[in-house]
């Protein structure tokens, strides 16, 4: 019964799945298929009043910067006021009042603005700097973006049209190039504005302002009832609050405005905790109205898919949680799954690959080859590894408002710069060892599933493990090369920084070869081999009692395994598979000594330990292993 309720539940979330998947696949192919982006009016004279607005809290480092590329904007002066909208509580203040003093020596119309709390946090900041300016258009800023001096020429116009509400730019990226973690962020938030954003704008769906590097008509923010700390997301739902009063969004797709992406796996673990609450909170709070509205079925749609988008995370989660007992009841014999099961993983195939579709399509929009896409399937990785942390996300969503952790910043734009023993750091989330416990859960079922020849429960749970493990192992790492910077220097972090991908390759190759070692043995030579190695433990007599033939073919290995097998026991053919394990191991490690240099040896381990047959041998209790380790020594 345990069995057949899983499998329902599997296939209703499989359909949910399939139909997220099947909706990114149309917003791809529409956006694969966008005209040229309209030509709007770059507004060269009868500039209306514009106030920019600079939302701060704790941002030592980014604060000049943010400060000086608003003020150094193309406006007339009598019709630009700047507001820093401050809550810091740091040395941020002390920093930002002498720029704005340096500005307002130039006769800019910057304003300090402090509040007594930090009630509403940046909704409620928002709201404070809005009563103290006459403008009717509001551009609004986050501390970690840069635009360029051209930004309000190329946006104002839009506002021609008395509909629209808002208009928003494309984010770009001043750190893309710091690690692989930041490219693959980069390559998340290019599908949101290069796919989702132009194909939502085009068509006349919901859409949301992103919360920085856009125009607001002052009007709109009126019209649909101000800033709200309801959510974590002020900016979505406001958003939708003004498109469901009418008001119309303009996105403008080749204005980019470069921003500083999270270079540490703790911070970016907070920055999609709050965006999934504030998600799931505006959901909740505007699913109804939505469907209520007088829109389109099709804008409706779209809206919900919209909105609950984080919910692909937790649905994956319960089919990874359905996963066991599925593979329990396969062993019940005369037990037949039923038929839905078979279409439940053509779906999951769907579902599978429409992410990474999206992904290469929005790098070739952003005129890229499209294999610079590629590297996105470890996108969908890391979204595995955060699903815990969305499921999560959707339980503190279920009160209203929450608290607003911002993201650190640390002025990062290229590589080598350093952010671990700046102020705002934090480590060691215990989120991390959840993901780490969950991540082992998860790679105990690969062996389990392949050995019932289940290989798509073998591949999403292993894509399950390799994100939770990743995840959490990047969390260990950055608590490691913070406390030894803070403790033992530059040099002593160094020396991690130059062992850690290698520890990581080989950690990695480790838990892939024990995985396979948990398989059923696939071979018969495993088990003569055992019997050989188990007689010898037993009588000291190397022979081969089955066949009663003296073993003179490589007895060292025999040797070693009658060893293991006296130690663990006569019986435990797992052991000898284990030994095989660490032999690969070993293996690799002299493969990667042998390479010229350390791009190569990564490259070798890596074929090597994915090479299937490599893999399987060496989870098997046969004499190949140690021939190969000792081959390569």
């Amino acid at each position: 019964m345990i069995g057949l309720v899983s499998a329902v539940v599997l296939a209703m979330t499989s359909v949910v799945l399939f139909v997220f998947g099947t909706n990114l696949l149309y917003l791809t192919f529409r956006a694969i298929r966008l005209p040229p982006p309209p030509r709007r009016r770059f507004v060269s004279d009868q500039e209306p009043v514009v106030c920019i607005q600079v939302p701060i809290y704790n941002e030592r480092y980014v604060a000049e910067r943010v400060i000086d590329a608003v003020c150094s904007i193309d406006w007339p002066r009598d019709r630009l006021h700047v507001q820093v909208l401050d809550d810091s509580d740091d040395e941020t203040t002390h920093i930002a009042g002498k720029r704005i003093a340096r500005w307002q020596r130039k006769g800019l119309h910057v304003d300090h603005v402090r509040r007594r709390s930090r009630n509403g946090f940046k909704a409620g900041a928002l709201a404070f700097g809005l009563e103290r300016t006459d403008a009717r258009l509001i551009a609004i800023f986050d501390a970690d973006f840069v635009p360029a001096p051209d930004f309000l020429r190329r946006t104002i116009g839009a506002f021609d049209e008395p509909s629209v509400g808002f208009v928003q730019a494309r984010w770009g990226h001043l750190d893309e190039g710091y690690t692989l973690f930041t490219r693959l962020q980069a390559m998340a938030i290019d599908f949101h504005f290069l796919i989702e954003q132009p194909v939502r704008s085009a068509a006349g769906y919901f859409t949301n302002f992103t919360g920085t590097a856009g125009v607001w008509r002052r009007a709109a923010i009126e019209d649909a009832g101000g800033w709200s700390a309801r959510t974590l997301t002020e900016d979505l739902d406001l958003s939708y609050r003004a498109q469901l009063r009418g008001w119309k969004s303009a996105y403008i797709e080749e204005l980019v405005v470069p921003e500083e992406l999270p270079v540490s796996i703790d911070a970016y673990r907070r920055q999609q905790s709050r965006w999934a609450t504030g998600s799931f909170q505006s959901a909740f709070r505007l699913l109804g109205p939505v469907i209520r509205s007088t829109a389109r079925a099709a804008v409706k749609f779209q809206a919900a898919i919209h909105l609950l988008a984080y919910g692909v995370g937790p649905v994956m989660l319960v089919q990874l949680a359905c996963y066991p007992l599925l593979l329990l009841t396969l062993d019940q014999p005369g037990l037949k799954l039923p038929w839905y099961l078979t279409y439940a993983s053509a779906i999951s195939i769907v579902v599978g690959v429409t992410p990474w579709v999206g992904f290469i399509a929005a790098q070739t929009r952003r005129g890229r080859r499209w294999w610079a896409g590629l590297p996105a399937v470890f996108c969908q990785v890391v979204g595995a590894g955060m699903s815990l942390n969305t499921l999560l996300s959707l339980a503190r969503a279920a009160k209203p408002g929450g608290v607003f952790v911002r993201t650190p910043k640390h002025r990062i734009v290229k590589a080598g710069q350093e952010w671990r023993n700046q102020a705002y750091v934090r480590v060691g989330d215990p989120r991390a060892l959840i993901e780490a416990i969950a991540g082992l859960g998860a790679l105990a079922m690969v062996p389990v599933a392949l050995d019932r020849h289940q290989v798509l429960i073998a591949i999403y749970s292993g894509m399950f493990a390799l994100g939770f493990l990743a995840v959490a192992g990047l969390s260990l790492v950055d608590l490691l090369e913070v406390l030894t910077l803070r403790r033992l220097g530059a040099r002593a972090l160094a020396r991690i920084q130059r062992g850690a991908p290698v520890a990581a390759l080989f950690g990695l190759a480790s838990l892939l070869l024990l995985t396979a070692a948990q398989m059923r043995e696939p071979f018969e030579d495993g088990y003569g081999h055992w019997l050989v190695a188990a007689n010898l433990a037993a009588t000291g007599h190397l022979h081969d009692p089955l066949f009663s033939m003296e073993d003179t073919w490589l007895p060292g290995y025999h040797v070693l395994a009658a060893a293991v097998l006296r130690l663990f026991g006569l019986w435990q053919i797992g052991a000898l598979k284990a030994v095989s394990a660490l032999l690969g191991v070993a293996a690799a490690a002299c493969v990667y000594g042998l390479a010229p240099n350390v791009r190569q040896a990564r490259l070798a381990v890596g074929l090597l330990v994915l090479n299937p047959v490599f893999l399987f041998t060496s989870g098997s209790a046969v004499v190949e292993p140690l021939l190969t380790a000792l081959l390569m020594a």
